[in-house]
């Protein structure tokens, strides 16, 4: 939706944010199509990458994902159950007005009541019990457990105006909502077409590098290539495995790449007695089976898998994010190569003949993510299981995959912190606890749960730690959500720009400086 108020920034040619007087303009082409400018809405890589350009959080993260002062500028336990955090003063929204605990209050409210989110933020806010001001500039939350991650799940939350709490998601998208505390602000926004950006001049960091923003979407991997070589472009974001070498070698343009916080994840039905698109010879789902689930793990050749097809820009994914960050779990690495033994444990699991499955994947989402699918169902079908692929947009595919539509899929899982994963994707779904969120395919174990629910209530950061390398592999352990590879960030920028990777799926003009 055109925003009128931004019609003479709509108005300046693509061409003017590349050369010229403009050239503190800066354009972006991005695969990431932003859904929405409601930041309560989708809890998802487009919106946070996207709208965190304009709103900001009690706190962030750096390119290492240790956590950083924003409008809080420091925190602190006062009890097992108190945070004390204090605000930044002199800070402003767009619109001028002041930011203050009011401001908190109602974020923390509102987070839980938007309508028909297909993706909450709610778990990062259930464990709070109340917000009260100590004074201007200082606010305790009270919450119903000890929640030692408390300051980190927090940063997950952009901080609204209070007079937008009960705005609706159309108030945001339409522009009048849309006012955050960020280092930009909103210009203009045509969905799946562009979103342009001006300099908060004002913002409490001090202004951004760039006077104006523009996102293109260009979703087509060749469409964003093009765009970066006839200078449309900025720079672009997941470039394609077979332009890297011909974009490297040109003078005019430099690469970066940087290790992602994300994971290429297999799903597999286990809670399902007869499953839709899995059926053993009498009609059951074998994949309620461990035994089944470390088999087609076994048969997946990882480091032939992201070595050739994905031209080492992966690599083999022992758990949720890569083994170099900190907090992952030392003792495990990634299932071996092992058909054989895949096939013995086939058997030993009662079908030795294979059995029917439909692996689900997108078509346009992830970089070669229907022909990763495809590798996958031949790895599988070497150790006799009957397979067949059904890509699809990523439109179709996640909605089926919310509503258990699945019987396997492959997709990709973020996440900031080492025990997030556990309990959004295998802990038991209980939507009122805050728990499995992103469990789409409901997989329940009682007896792994309390493990996995230790480290989120344990305030010593040592007994923590070690918690939270038993949640970690009690939750690898069950083969329910099958880790492949982690890609690795790619980025190409025409020369004179810098720009720095972000483990999560991001890529902003906060990533992006003047190399000078």
């Amino acid at each position: 939706m055109r925003l009128l108020a931004a019609a003479m920034l709509a108005t300046l040619p693509l061409a003017a944010t590349i050369t010229g007087a403009a050239a503190q303009n800066l354009t972006l082409g991005t695969k990431l199509e932003l859904p929405t400018l409601d930041p309560h809405f989708f809890n998802g890589f487009p919106t946070n990458s996207s709208l965190s350009q304009i709103f900001d959080a009690l706190a962030d993260r750096d390119a290492t994902l240790k956590l950083q002062p924003a409008l809080a500028t420091s925190w602190r336990l006062v009890d097992p159950l108190t945070w004390e955090f204090t605000l930044k003063e002199g800070v402003r929204f767009h619109d001028g007005t002041p930011f203050g605990v009011a401001d908190i209050v109602a974020t923390i409210r509102r987070v839980p009541n938007v309508p028909n989110s297909p993706a909450l933020y709610s778990p990062f806010t259930r464990p709070i019990r109340d917000v009260a001001m100590t004074d201007a500039h200082r606010l305790r939350i009270s919450t119903h457990e000890p929640t030692p991650l408390l300051p980190e799940m927090l940063a997950n939350v952009m901080i609204i105006s209070a007079r937008f709490e009960n705005a609706s998601t159309q108030d945001f998208n339409d522009g009048s909502a849309a006012v955050g505390t960020g280092p930009y602000r909103l210009a203009e926004w045509q969905r799946g077409v562009r979103l342009v950006l001006a300099r908060n001049e004002a913002h409490h960091r001090g202004p951004p590098a760039w006077a104006q923003v523009t996102e293109r979407v260009l979703a087509r991997d060749s469409a964003r290539v093009a765009a970066l070589l006839a200078g449309e472009v900025d720079a672009i974001d997941l470039v394609p495995v077979a332009d890297k070498a011909r974009i490297a070698a040109d003078p005019r343009f430099v690469m970066s790449s940087g290790p992602a916080g994300v994971v290429q994840y297999i799903a597999f039905d286990t809670a399902r007695a007869e499953s839709p698109f899995a059926a053993g010879p009498d009609g059951s789902n074998p994949l309620r089976d461990v035994r089944v689930r470390k088999a087609l793990s076994l048969a997946i050749d990882r480091r032939t898998l992201t070595e050739r097809l994905m031209d080492r820009s992966a690599e083999p994914a022992s758990q949720y994010l890569p083994a170099s960050f900190d907090g992952t779990s030392p003792r495990l690495s990634p299932d071996p190569y092992e058909p054989e033994r895949a096939r013995a444990l086939l058997a030993e699991a009662g079908y030795p003949n294979g059995f029917r499955l439909t692996l689900h994947a997108t078509n346009d989402r992830y970089p070669f993510d229907a022909r990763v699918a495809q590798a996958l169902g031949q790895y599988w079908t070497r150790i006799g299981v009957q397979v067949e692929v059904q890509a699809v947009p990523g439109t179709v595919f996640f909605a089926a995959a919310t509503r258990q539509e699945y019987s396997a899929y492959i997709a990709q899982y973020g996440t900031s912190g080492p025990e997030e994963a556990p309990r959004q994707l295998v802990h038991t779904y209980d939507a009122a606890r805050g728990m499995g969120a992103a469990n789409r395919m409901r997989h329940s174990n009682p007896a792994l749960d309390p493990v996995i629910e230790a480290p989120l209530v344990e305030m010593d950061a040592a007994r923590r730690r070690v918690l939270v390398y038993a949640s970690i592999d009690g939750a690898i352990a069950e083969y329910a959500y099958v880790p492949v590879f982690h890609p690795t960030w790619e980025f190409a920028a025409r020369r004179g720009l810098v720009v720095t990777s972000y483990p999560p799926r991001r890529f902003n003009a906060l990533m992006v400086r003047p190399a000078n």
